[in-house]
């Protein structure tokens, strides 16, 4: 298909938003009009890519925008729309949904999983923007929500999943760039002009786009691997010109997957997430990530703890694990999973106390961590006289706390007790990586 028509007859018709789009926007066009707050009605269109690209071209044609080239927030577009048409128009939505003949159920759980993507990419380009001390960030958000769509159009239009990078098939598919792509997408369809200086190929390359394109791109690309450094490079990168510290920058990676996850229109909203979650190593792609595996199932977190401290003990080669579980009936840590503990060692029975002035009792007050070289091993073990660290010796370790929101759970303990082998800040900042990822997991 050429690409002008293709264009055009996604211009000509309307599109469905994701069922559980439709659910919340059926509810809140329910209400008695009093009763119906047009912040609310923008919360949802911005939960749904495919819903904010609904509302947005009925107001792009405004003589308003196109004098300002201005790209409107959600709400302005709703009030130059007006409440009674809004409602209309979110009234007459339809949902997208697999059917004997038509549309693939693989292909609509994949679109979803786009959708969630162009998700985080808007959280995150909202946080860095704000790290950077950009105040203005409500054009960014939307553009950042719609990147995807044409891809998504694509999927829906074929009705079969590429062999190559969706965005890649695309451009391969109409020989022209990505950008480029967008660009004319933005003109077909009617959508506000504005955006046309974010999404397209034309303009200058502002910072504040150039900030844009790596955000889109880091959360495109979560499922290359968070270990990989094609895709941490582009987290250096950003954090390079935010002139903060790559840590920063990738905490807002995680905050935003963590916020899409939370409040998932779909089931593959939650897909960044556990991506970010997998241990380094060959695994399912997303299309074989099931609904019925859900974040908070307990099995999953069993094998996630298993495969953490197979991580470490592989990957990251401590000699000696120790994950003491926090038993609130007892105030005090029990060993609940160990690696490199001699059968005979009374650790396995030992209640670590945390009574008030002890080691624990300080370490575990709060989310942190701690890396302890021999020669403080060795002062800590003769100031605390705990039991623990008679058992363990006086050997460099690092511990960290593992807390549920609010709540302590357990606390893990590596060392290399066997060789005497140092803690590579390297090797200590990978291990509080891990610890932290798995924290986000509970």
């Amino acid at each position: 298909m050429e690409l002008a028509n293709w264009l055009q007859s996604i211009a000509d018709r309307r599109w469905p938003i994701l069922p559980g789009t439709l659910d919340e926007v059926q509810l809140a066009c329910a209400r008695h009009a009093e009763l119906i707050n047009l912040s609310d009605l923008s919360n949802i269109c911005l939960s749904d890519p495919l819903l904010l690209f609904d509302v947005l071209r009925a107001v792009g044609s405004s003589s308003v925008l196109r004098e300002n080239e201005a790209a409107p927030t959600v709400e302005q577009a709703m009030m130059l729309m007006g409440l009674e048409r809004v409602t209309r128009r979110l009234s007459l939505a339809t949902a997208l949904r697999g059917q004997e003949g038509k549309l693939d159920d693989e292909v609509i759980e994949v679109v979803a999983d786009w959708l969630g993507r162009s998700r985080v990419a808007a959280y995150l380009i909202k946080d860095w923007l704000s790290l950077s001390g950009e105040h203005k960030v409500e054009d960014c958000f939307v553009a950042a929500l719609l990147y995807n769509l044409p891809a998504c159009f694509f999927l829906l239009y074929r009705n079969q999943l590429p062999d190559q990078p969706l965005l890649q098939a695309v451009s391969g598919y109409f020989e022209v760039d990505y950008p480029k792509l967008l660009e004319r997408f933005v003109e077909a369809t009617g959508l506000p002009p504005g955006l046309v200086t974010l999404l397209g190929s034309g303009s200058a390359p502002s910072p504040r786009k150039q900030l844009l394109k790596l955000a889109v791109a880091t959360a495109n690309a979560i499922e290359s691997g968070w270990w990989r450094s094609p895709w941490t490079t582009g987290i250096e990168v950003a954090a390079r010109q935010m002139r903060v510290s790559y840590d920063d920058a990738y905490r807002c990676v995680l905050s935003a997957a963590e916020n899409v996850a939370r409040k998932p229109r779909a089931p593959a909203y939650t897909y960044p997430m556990r991506e970010l979650l997998m241990l380094p190593g060959d695994y399912p792609p997303r299309a074989h990530l099931t609904a019925t595996a859900m974040l908070s199932d307990a099995a999953q977190l069993e094998q996630l703890m298993r495969e953490s401290i197979r991580h470490l003990a592989n990957d990251l080669r401590f000699e000696r694990i120790l994950f003491l579980r926090y038993e609130p009936s007892e105030h005090a840590l029990r060993l609940r999973y160990q690696v490199g503990l001699a059968e005979t060692s009374p650790l396995r029975r030992l209640a670590v106390s945390l009574e008030p002035g002890s080691f624990f009792a300080l370490l575990a007050s709060k989310p942190q961590s701690f890396h302890a070289p021999a020669h403080v091993s060795a002062q800590l073990g003769a100031k605390y006289q705990d039991p623990f660290f008679d058992h363990i010796g006086d050997g460099e370790f690092a511990v960290m706390t593992l807390y549920a929101g609010h709540t302590l759970s357990g606390v893990f303990y590596v060392d290399n007790g066997r060789s005497g082998r140092a803690i590579d800040p390297d090797t200590y900042h990978r291990f509080k990586d891990l610890v932290t990822r798995f924290t986000r997991h509970l």
